[in-house]
């Protein structure tokens, strides 16, 4: 029973290493990162609308949801970063007008570019932006374009290789929209 006992915790010592080297290999902040995040987006503006061929106007748009994002690219330093991300915006549904039903349509967005970030302790701050390309889909909405994002956030530290981060990012798009949300990034 004894060789049992000494083999695990033999098995456990290499792993807390080998666990131990990796993080403090990532420690500078350098290599590839992975991550995703919830956050709560909002869109509060008008969108033209074309009805059956009609041109109908505006329609105001007051809405919020739940979006969702996932990224991944390579940390150069502690200070710069490049990323591509994928950003599911949520569902977004006008105020009801009486001239037609309430107007839906979804948001999603394949984001390049980047985030420079100021290292204190355990702690990150940064600063993010880059290229959207972006698409609105409903029924009677059908927009598209490339418009520049950014943003402001905070990291949290974990063992040099994990972060848990807060942050804001607004989609300039022809109709805005703004994210709140918190997420995890992983380095290796």
């Amino acid at each position: 029973m004894s060789s049992l006992f000494r083999k695990t915790g033999l098995a456990v010592a290499i792993s807390c290493a080998a666990l131990g080297t990796s993080m403090a290999a990532n420690a500078d902040g350098e290599g590839w990162m992975i991550g995703g995040g919830a956050y709560y987006s909002q869109i509060d503006d008008g969108i033209e609308i074309n009805w059956e061929d009609i041109e109908i106007g505006d329609i105001n748009f007051d809405s919020s949801s739940t979006a969702l994002h996932v990224n991944g690219g390579y940390r150069f330093n502690k200070w710069l970063s490049l990323d591509a991300g994928y950003w599911d915006l949520g569902d977004f549904a006008s105020d009801r007008d009486g001239l037609i039903d309430r107007e839906e349509f979804d948001a999603t967005t394949w984001t390049v570019g980047g985030m420079v970030s100021v290292p204190l302790w355990i702690m990150d701050f940064y600063v993010r932006g880059g290229a959207a390309m972006w698409e609105y889909d409903g029924d009677n909405v059908d927009l598209d374009g490339t418009d520049p994002y950014y943003g402001v956030g905070a990291a949290f530290n974990i063992g040099g290789s994990l972060d848990i981060y807060a942050e804001w990012v607004r989609f300039d798009f022809d109709v805005p929209v703004d994210t709140v949300g918190l997420g995890v990034r992983f380095t290796f």
